[in-house]
């Protein structure tokens, strides 16, 4: 009897022991923020983006704004349903996971986001960047969650929730689903004159030579060309001034033509992006500035000092 105790003591001590592990394990990351996901999970991988965005979850917090949401919460002695946490937990991704979750300063979380995609893949401070996100280990490693369990949508899908009227599992999930492709379809135009890629690119400076590893970001890290040739597909970009495209002063297509031979052309950032323009009226944001945002959307670079100490890693300087 007494080792029958013994033993059922350590389960419980080992039992608990896993639920602390896995408490840490999970609050040490950080949430970034749904946005941080739309830069990778386009049309390519599957539309996850899209699907999401166009999904009940991505309105969740948005509906607690509504009449009825607030006469519900009235009704249950609470305030503002925006504010009220026993509402959030179901609608905002932050309250969903919990009072230990924290933000990342470096990252774009906002409780409008409603239930965002950390909300079911956990926290993604530290699984975000899309080397990680290609090895499905380190993924993990990172705090990457792959879920599809009725119990998990059941935290808010259930009897507690004041508009529950019963959830099928199977149904409901064949709303949201976004699986990525297992196999890429790659389409060809044999008249497209396609221009060998080259290894590295070399940019000067005034504070250095940059060396790009050109074929990295688009073989091993499968960036999209568009992503930085805009003259590839200009009408899906996201453009500050989505009028020039129509009507304006100015028209991207004016050189932007897919038809012509300028399509073929590697455009140079200070074709377009300038600081010193001869007219008030053609301001637009530097060459220096387009590049460096480019680059930081992967590339963490912290702020002030820090972020001043970090040129060096891309910027090298000759030895006199």
């Amino acid at each position: 009897m007494f080792k029958f105790y013994v033993s059922l003591g350590w389960l419980f001590f080992l039992t608990f022991s896993l639920l602390c592990y896995s408490q840490d394990a999970f609050t040490r990351h950080e949430i970034v923020g749904a946005p941080k996901c739309k830069a990778c999970h386009k049309a390519k991988t599957g539309d996850q983006w899209k699907i999401w965005a166009e999904s009940a979850h991505s309105r969740a917090f948005e509906t607690l704004a509504s009449e009825t949401a607030r006469k519900i919460a009235s009704d249950q002695g609470l305030g503002d349903p925006q504010q009220e946490n026993a509402c959030l937990k179901c609608h905002a991704t932050k309250a969903f996971l919990g009072d230990k979750a924290v933000v990342s300063e470096k990252g774009k979380y906002v409780d409008s986001e409603g239930i965002g995609c950390e909300a079911c893949h956990g926290p993604g401070s530290d699984y975000k960047a899309k080397k990680i996100m290609l090895d499905p280990v380190a993924a993990r490693a990172g705090g990457l969650l792959m879920i599809k369990t009725a119990d998990a949508c059941a935290q808010c899908h259930s009897e507690q929730s004041p508009t529950f009227k019963g959830f099928d599992f199977e149904s409901r999930w064949a709303e949201i689903s976004h699986p990525v492709p297992k196999e890429k379809e790659v389409q060809t135009d044999s008249s497209v004159v396609m221009v060998e890629m080259p290894d590295e690119i070399s940019f000067t400076s005034e504070v250095g030579t940059v060396l790009f590893p050109h074929n990295l970001h688009v073989k091993a890290l499968e960036i999209e060309c568009a992503q930085c040739h805009h003259q590839i597909h200009a009408m899906e970009l996201d453009t500050p001034h989505p009028d020039y495209l129509t009507s304006s002063w100015i028209n991207c297509q004016t050189c932007h033509d897919t038809n012509s031979e300028t399509s073929k052309k590697y455009y140079k950032c200070s074709d377009c992006h300038h600081s010193e323009p001869d007219n008030i009226a053609d301001e637009t944001l530097s060459s220096k500035v387009v590049m460096h945002k480019s680059c930081w959307k992967c590339h963490e670079t912290g702020s002030g000092i820090k972020a001043s100490e970090g040129c060096s890693d891309c910027h090298v300087k000759e030895e006199k």
